[in-house]
Formats: C-alpha cells, sequence, structure tokens
C-alpha cells in the first residue's frame, strides 16, 4: 500500500517530470511499521513547512512497493529501514546503487550492526531509533544543501561538441597558458580563460586550488601528502595523484578536513 500526501493540494503531479522541473522536493519513506512511517513524514512535513518549501511525502511499507512507484516517479531523499518484510533496506540500496541511482538514502533503523553496510552504498546518514527532530531536519538541511550544489553546471566543449557538465561530476582543472583542461566524469573538455575565471562560476566551497594552474575538487580528494595529493578511486582512470606546493599544502589540508567534516555532520 502507499500512503501519498501533497505538500499543496492543487499541485499536478506528472509522471516523467523531474523534481527540478517542477521546482518541488520529493521524500520517500519505505518503513513497514505505519505509526513511525507517519512519525518521520509529518516530521518531513514540518521541516519544508519551516523552510517554505514545497514538497511531498511518499510512505511504502516494503521494497518492492518503492521499486515499482521508482518507475514511474523520481524522489529526492529516500528514509529507509533496515528490517521490512521482503527485500531488507541495506538490500534495496544495494538494488539501486547497481541502477546507477544516486538517490541520497538515509538510514533510519534500531539495528547499528548494519552501519559499515550504510556506508558501502554511500548512505547520506545512519539514524538510530528513537530518531530526534533536530537529526531529521540536519539530514534533509544537507539533501537540501547538495542538491542546489549539484545542479550547478559549466558549459565546456570537447569531443561530444558543447555540452553542459554538472558541478559535481568536475574532478579537477588544470590550465595551460590561455586554455583550461576541465577532466570530469564524462571525459576531458575544454575552455578559453583563466584558473580565477573558472573558479568564479563554481561553488569556492567545493574547490581549492592545489598548485599553480591547478584547482580540485574537494569530494575528489582521497589522501593528501605534502608535495601531492591522491585522487579518489574513481577519478584514477584519469590521474592517480595531483600535484601539491608547499606554499598551498596548509590551505588545501585545512580545506578538505573543514569539506569533509561538513559532510559528516
Amino acid at each position: 500500500m502507499i500512503f501519498y500526501k501533497r505538500w499543496k493540494e492543487n499541485t499536478n503531479l506528472n509522471r516523467g517530470e523531474s523534481p527540478m522541473e517542477q521546482e518541488k522536493m520529493r521524500a520517500a519513506v519505505c518503513e513497514d511499521v505505519l505509526e513511525e512511517a507517519q512519525w518521520l513524514s509529518d516530521m518531513i512535513y514540518k521541516w519544508y513547512a519551516d523552510k517554505g518549501i514545497e514538497g511531498e511525502v511518499s510512505i511504502f511499507e516494503d521494497a518492492a512497493r518503492f521499486l515499482f512507484a521508482r518507475e514511474d516517479y523520481s524522489f529526492d531523499v529516500l528514509f529507509l529501514d533496515i528490517r521490512m518484510p521482503g527485500e531488507n533496506g541495506v538490500s534495496l540500496a544495494k538494488h539501486l546503487r547497481r541502477l546507477g541511482d544516486d538517490m541520497p538514502i538515509i538510514f533510519v533503523t534500531g539495528e547499528r550492526e548494519y552501519i559499515l553496510e550504510g556506508y558501502e552504498v554511500e548512505a547520506l546518514h545512519y539514524l538510530i531509533k528513537p530518531v530526534q527532530e533536530k537529526k531529521i531536519f540536519e539530514c534533509l538541511e544537507r539533501v537540501y544543501r547538495n542538491a542546489a550544489q549539484q545542479e550547478a553546471y559549466v558549459i565546456l566543449t570537447g569531443d561530444m561538441g558543447v555540452v553542459k557538465v554538472l558541478q559535481k561530476d568536475i574532478y579537477y582543472i588544470e590550465v595551460f597558458g590561455h586554455d583550461m583542461k576541465y577532466v570530469t566524469r564524462q571525459g576531458e573538455f575544454f575552455k578559453t580563460g583563466s584558473l580565477k575565471e573558472a573558479l568564479s562560476e563554481l561553488s569556492k566551497q567545493d574547490f581549492v586550488s592545489c598548485y599553480r594552474g591547478i584547482a580540485i575538487n574537494l569530494r575528489y580528494i582521497w589522501r593528501i601528502e605534502k608535495d601531492k595529493l591522491y585522487m579518489a578511486e574513481e577519478c584514477r582512470s584519469f590521474e592517480k595523484t595531483v600535484p601539491v606546493s608547499r606554499r598551498m599544502y596548509k590551505q588545501v589540508n585545512q580545506k578538505f578536513i573543514d569539506y569533509n567534516r561538513k559532510q559528516e555532520d
């Protein structure tokens, strides 16, 4: 059974329409205990109201019902219980990742032993029952903030012609004379200009200059040493390490620490 509510009663729900096109936020709650699911839904609606955001919450009793609805609707965040009838929450999360769905997942459960598996599926957070209202709001703030950053993009030129590249998909930028090379999840792209101009188009919270003519996306740094940094595994087909100047090391290291602390909050 799917319990479906709208934040604004006069809002039409169109199949296939993305959350950004509708300018509303959609949350899904997958929880077999109706009372707990309804309480969580109420907390999400309270956060919508406090933020002045138009939003919706859909409640699903099990993984099968959620997957069926996902064929027609997209969601911005999934609050997911682990112990449910049929496919459990961890299995559902792994299934979604195999499908290439990077939707933020927040585990809400009384089972601590699954925390490590939560990291395997890159869960946004792991809330232990009984859940505090404050923790739910903090998670929703992160989802909202990250969505805004992920939608930022730049227009670049490459082998595929002129393309739109999301900021979150840029690994690093390197300048050669008057040309800039953007190394991204989709490949390498080029643009004329300076590194200063490139960074002015991007979030200063996510990028840092690490060497003369090089700026890196903090989300793709795995480890930092005095003279170089190691890229996350998904970037290593392009580059395993990037140089760090002695002059910039302290700033890069501090921004890396601050960025990761913020992700954990």
